[in-house]
């Protein structure tokens, strides 16, 4: 099946029965249930298959699932066995520490909750200011965000990150856009335009935690 005939929620749920799984072949369980996937995920077994099926038929009725073979077909069906670059526009203090919390994912014991970095790599950063621009931060090399498209192509950039200001945020989309950019993840806290063909996601933590202040009596 096509990715274009995925719905995004599912999408979406790809990365926690990747995290399922991961877990469940470091403690060395050969065999998972539908149900095992989702009790971790917090979903329904009914939904695990549902999904999974989208995909293909990963697992044998009555049996389970293989692990070690369903995390090789969640790897790939993410494009996560090979590498995936990712370049950064903002190194303010956002960007710092998406950096830093990059780097320290990778480098940290695997634990039931980790992600799973080993294959996200930021490679490269763009912001405006001089005194940023041209040093290393942590491995990252760090550029002028005129520079985007050239990086993009030398780097191989297939996600970008946007960590700007608000006031800003569309116009970086856009130059990430131009720069064939396909998929960008944005902190900004405002809405963008971006073509069918791009796939933004937004995470924005004003929204999330005013909605929890709700809940904080």
């Amino acid at each position: 099946m096509r990715k274009a005939k995925i719905p995004d929620v599912v999408v979406r749920r790809l990365p926690l029965y990747l995290r399922a799984v991961e877990d469940f072949d470091r403690r060395e369980h050969v065999i998972v249930s539908s149900k095992e996937l989702g009790d971790f995920t917090g979903l329904t077994s009914a939904q695990v298959r549902k999904d999974l099926t989208l995909f293909g038929e990963f697992g044998k009725q009555g049996i389970g699932y293989d692990v070690k073979f369903l995390r090789t077909q969640l790897r790939d069906i993410l494009r996560l066995s090979t590498d995936v670059h990712i370049g950064l526009v903002g190194f303010g203090n956002l960007g710092q520490a998406l950096v830093h919390y990059h780097v320290d994912a990778r480098s940290r014991p695997r634990t039931r909750f980790s992600v799973s970095p080993d294959r996200l790599r930021i490679v490269a950063a763009f912001d405006v200011d001089p005194d940023k621009i041209g040093r290393v931060y942590a491995g990252v090399p760090i550029f002028h965000i005129d520079e985007l498209a050239e990086k993009a192509q030398e780097y191989g950039l297939k996600i970008m990150v946007n960590a700007v200001p608000a006031e800003h945020a569309q116009e970086v989309v856009d130059h990430a856009v131009r720069a064939g950019i396909r998929a960008i993840l944005n902190f900004a806290p405002v809405t963008l335009t971006v073509p069918d063909t791009v796939k933004l996601h937004s995470a924005d933590l004003t929204l999330e935690l005013q909605s929890l202040a709700y809940y904080a009596e």
